[in-house]
């Protein structure tokens, strides 16, 4: 072999070394773009339509305050209606032990509880809800005015209860009674 061939092949391999590695370092460059690029973008849900099509659309997973305001309606009605359905959904455990207590002792005095939620004023910092409790004894009914700000922890969001919110501290605004006065002390 001639020393002229060898070095000859030996520039070949070197040129061919020498484009494969730009051209990697452009690919590496732009998935680098892509990756920055797409990073804050929203994540992307596939649905099957009935014509067995998938559709695409970017999903927003921030809740809305029609949401907010429809889930804490269930919460209020899971902690003060006697005919709520599943009320662990809605509730935490301390939340859960109160309304136990109080269906108790309003089951004791043949009495029943439903409410109708008026206004619910979302802040930043505290909810307000202001709503009625209608009690009724037989066919006698009252219903009761109550204000309370209410706070509420997140959990994961399941079928049951696709917001991912539980009902941790109801406190009453406006009136309070002995118990509460003393409670504080």
């Amino acid at each position: 072999m001639k020393f002229s061939t060898g070095v000859d092949s030996l520039q070949n391999e070197n040129r061919f070394l020498r484009v494969l590695s730009k051209v990697l370092l452009i690919i590496t460059a732009a998935l680098i773009g892509l990756v920055l690029v797409l990073y804050d973008k929203s994540p992307v849900l596939v649905e099957r339509t009935s014509r067995g099509l998938e559709v695409v659309r970017p999903t927003v997973f921030i809740r809305a305050e029609s949401d907010m305001k429809f889930a804490i309606t269930m919460m209020i009605k899971a902690r003060f209606d006697s005919g709520a359905v599943s009320p662990e959904l809605f509730l935490n455990q301390k939340q859960l032990l109160l309304r136990d207590h109080e269906q108790r002792e309003m089951k004791a005095r043949s009495m029943n509880q439903s409410v109708v939620v008026r206004n619910i004023k979302l802040t930043k910092d505290e909810v307000v809800v202001d709503f009625d409790r209608v009690i009724a004894v037989g066919e006698i009914r009252s219903a009761l005015k109550a204000q309370v700000k209410a706070s509420f922890e997140e959990e994961s969001p399941n079928e049951l209860n696709p917001y991912g919110l539980v009902l941790s501290l109801v406190d009453p605004i406006g009136k309070t009674n002995m118990a509460d006065k003393e409670e504080r002390k």
